[in-house]
Parts: C-alpha cells; structure tokens; sequence
C-alpha cells in the first residue's frame, strides 16, 4: 500500500489521495448493505492528472472505477462493481462553458445539477437544468452516461450529448469527430462510424467532459395536474398516448402516479401502510408561447375530459404562493395538507428545471427518522432502496400485464408497489420502481434483493427489460452471451488489454 501511495503521489496531489479508512468509508456506503474491498480513492483535480492515472493503472494492473458525484443512489451509489481496485472520482471537474447563441453547454463530469443552476442563475442565462428527481447534488455527465431522463423539454438526457471528451484505456484522448477538428458540435453523429454511444453504460473509457444541447427557457410553463379514478385508468393510457402524438413539442411528458406512491414521498411506512389507496394523479408540463400554451390547454382540457372532471394548471409563481399561504394552515389539524402544499413548489419547480430533494425523500419511506430539512443523502443516512427501472410500450394490454406483475411480485416480499409511469417518448413509459426497506433488517433486505432480481428475470419473460441496471448485481445483466456483447467485449479487449477500466460494468 505504501509503494502504491508513492506511485500516485509522483503524479497528483497528496490531497488528491484519500487512504484514510474512515474517509473511504463514505465511498464505500451503499442503499445496501453491499461493500467492496477499496484500496485507495483518488480525486484528481484534471484532466492531465487523469491520463498519469490510467498510464500508471497500466503499468501497475490496478482496476480503476470511474465515478462522478457517486451518488448514483438505488444504483450503487459509488460502490464498484468489483473488489480490490482504486476509485477514480472526479468530483472536482467543475468547468462549466456555454455558447449562448446556440444553447450548448460544455461541463466536466463533477458538475451537479445544483451548480449548474446557479451558473444559470448567476448568469441570467436563459436556460433550464436537465433536472432528475435523484436532486440537486447529482452529476449531469453522469446521468446522461447511464441514458438517464428527466422532465424538462429534452427528456432523454443522453440525446442531447453533441460530443464528449474521454481518456482511453490506454491513456489516449478521444474527442467526439467534430470537436477534434475544432469544428462547433452541431451535428451529434461527426463524420463516419458513430462511437460517442459506446460511452454510455459502458467501461471503455473515462468520460471527462461533455458538450450537450440545453434547453432555452420558454415564454411560459404551465404544470397540469388531475386525478384519474381506477375505473378510468384503462382509458387513460390511449389518451395519454395520443395527447403526446398530437403536442408533440409542447409537452415535454406525462406523469401517471398512484396515490400511494405520491403519499410515500412524504409520509412513513407506519402510517401509509395502514391505508387503501386508490386512484392515480396525472403531472405533465406545457412548454411554448402564450399562444402555444393557450392552444395546448385547450386540447388537454379536450382530451383529458373522458377521464377526470378536473384540470388544475399551475406555474412556479402560483406554486410559491400556495406555498406561502400554507404557512397559514394549522400543524395540527391539517398536518398533511399543510405538507403536500409547502412541497408544490418544489415539485413544479422540477419542471422548470430548478434542482429539488423533493423526490428523495422517497428513498426515507421507511426511514423517515433519518430525515433532515436539507442535504439529503439516502445512502449515508441508512436508507434501504433498489431501483428496478423497465421499460414498458404504452399500450393498455402491456401496461395492465406490469401493474398484475409488479403487483403479486413485490406483495409476495412484502414490498409496497409504489407505482409511477413517465412517458420516455410518444411510445414508452418507463416505471421506476422503487424497493424500499431497512438495511438494518438483514431478512428485509434479503427479501428486497430476491425481489429485484426476480423482477429483472421475470419481467424480462414479459417484455419488460429495465434501461439501467444496479452496480452490485451486475452479475444478473441481460445482455450476455448476445451478439452486440460478443462485439463490444472485441473493441474493449483491444484498448483495455490490462482489464483496468470497470471490470463487470454491464458485462
């Protein structure tokens, strides 16, 4: 250990280096009781520091796992997929560019969504942040690398990436072809074979910076908000569906939610359990002009009416002031209310690009103890949670064959099925379904992991395969032994000839 220290110590900082068994300790803490045998982390402050690393992992044959913020929470959070390596996090990029006229931001890959709204902000520029519900410290590069989506206007995160810069295996940079000849990245495929794809969910390099296209903010943002009663729901989905056809452009998505899982996100395993639940809200955005947004109200009023008697439309404006009058509610008689009221902003604001924890305090369902009013951080505060993240076509027989599914699966584990549809496209709802438990319950979280995994296999049977996939249990991934592997697995063997770049990452 102490020839390796000296190693790095010859090309990074000392306070780069982090071998301190009580400082890793928050590398190596998990949504899981999961843990990994890490020799050492690193931070290295850029991008030349960066390819000494990897020319030293070479020369030593020491694994390197690549990290972001490494708050992939529900994912792995910043755990390897493998024991005995260094963890490379490069939470100190922080270079944030942007060419106003054209909306193209340049970051490296430490910058969160937090610290890119403030540069907006700071900066009066005009622009909203690919905002998740994962919250405010969580990087942008890395969620666009594992494809990640989002709410705002550009909902698939890794279709708005232009280029990127990465550092090979072998200690090479690549740049995307149109940025390596200097040219402004206005065309996502450059010239000839399109490789900037094989960064994504993969372990073929270290992607260091990004260029992606954002979204300039519109004249107006309205939220449209309604209850769909379970009687309606099969009607829904077609309507849905051909609302998003007929918008196209003007609605960014479509949330469909259970009541129950709305009311996970804000009160405890105690409490909700003891309820019957019922019905669904449906969340979507309008983005445009006044006139654009007068037009679309009009036909989600007209499209919306088979199925709800309601429509509330709402701006971040309105949501503040409902938020403020809530002050007014007394606790104790209205503690509910007076909660899901103070939240609204927040929620709406998610949908105009502005960072929010709102959404993770799901992840403190069943430890709502550990919960704090800021700086919420699931998996140093204990919290138990597994995403399982398929993708399902939005058609009636496909969505009621995964709610049946999900439903007698999770029931059999005694997990609550808090389910939640968010259209990717005019054709896809992904479902993101949280495996909430207590990591201080061995058997729970026992009971959670044979639960996930079945979901994966199962579910899979049906025609549901997830998009995204935990670090820990890669060893359940549904892409081996296919074609496109048996390829990729070519192109890696040639570059990475040492195995030193995420062994085990989606293999």
């Amino acid at each position: 250990m102490e020839t390796l220290i000296k190693a790095f110590e010859s090309i990074i900082p000392k306070d780069c280096i982090i071998s301190d068994v009580n400082k890793m300790a928050n590398y190596n803490t998990d949504t899981s009781t999961f843990k990994r045998q890490i020799k050492l982390i690193i931070e290295p402050e850029n991008h030349q520091q960066i390819q000494a690393v990897v020319k030293l992992a070479n020369q030593l044959k020491i694994s390197l796992y690549p990290i972001s913020s490494g708050h992939n929470w529900g994912y792995g959070t910043s755990l390897p997929t493998f024991s005995g390596g260094v963890v490379l996090s490069l939470k100190k990029l922080k270079k944030i560019s942007i060419d106003e006229e054209l909306g193209l931001l340049t970051i490296e890959s430490g910058v969160t969504q937090q610290e890119l709204y403030d540069f907006f902000s700071k900066n009066n520029y005009p622009f909203l942040v690919p905002t998740t519900g994962a919250g405010p410290n969580c990087s942008i590069v890395g969620n666009a690398l594992e494809r990640g989506y989002g709410i705002t206007p550009i909902t698939d995160h890794f279709a708005s990436v232009m280029g990127i810069n990465a550092i090979l295996p072998t200690g090479e940079i690549y740049k995307s072809p149109l940025l390596e000849n200097n040219f402004t990245p206005i065309l996502k495929w450059g010239l000839g074979p399109y490789l900037d794809g094989l960064f994504a969910q993969s372990n073929i390099g270290i992607v260091t910076e990004m260029t992606l296209l954002v979204e300039r903010k519109p004249e107006t943002i309205n939220t449209f908000i309604c209850k769909v009663k379970d009687k309606q729901f099969t009607a829904a989905i077609p309507i849905i569906r051909k609302l998003l056809i007929e918008a196209r452009g003007n609605i960014a998505g479509i949330n469909l939610m259970h009541k129950k899982r709305v009311s996970m996100m804000s009160e405890d395993y105690f409490d909700c359990s003891k309820k019957k639940y019922s019905d669904w809200i449906l969340v979507g955005t309008i983005y445009g002009t006044k006139q654009h947004a007068e037009a679309t109200k009009k036909q989600i009023k007209y499209s919306l009416k088979q199925i709800t008697k309601k429509i509330l439309f709402l701006s971040v404006k309105k949501a503040r002031f409902i938020s403020r009058c809530s002050k007014l509610l007394p606790s104790k008689l209205l503690p509910k209310l007076k909660t899901e009221m103070y939240q609204l902003k927040d929620i709406i604001g998610l949908f105009d690009g502005i960072p929010s924890e709102v959404s993770l305090r799901l992840s403190y369902y069943k430890n709502r103890e550990n919960e704090h009013s800021y700086g919420l951080d699931p998996a140093l505060d204990g919290c138990g949670l597994l995403w399982y993240s398929p993708i399902i076509p939005i058609k009636n027989d496909y969505v009621e064959s995964y709610i049946k599914f999900v439903t007698e699966t999770c029931v059999k584990y005694n997990i609550d099925p808090a389910l939640t549809f968010t259209s990717m496209s005019t054709i896809a709802f992904d479902c993101t379904l949280p495996i909430l438990y207590r990591t201080s319950d061995l058997i729970e979280e026992e009971k959670a992991i044979s639960c996930y995994k079945e979901l994966l296999t199962e579910g899979r049977k049906l025609g549901f395969t997830p998009y995204r996939l935990n670090a820990n249990l890669m060893d359940t991934t549904l892409i081996r032994n296919k074609t496109y592997h048996h390829l990729f697995q070519m192109i890696r063997r040639t570059i990475d000839t040492n195995n030193i770049i995420a062994p085990g990452r989606y293999e």
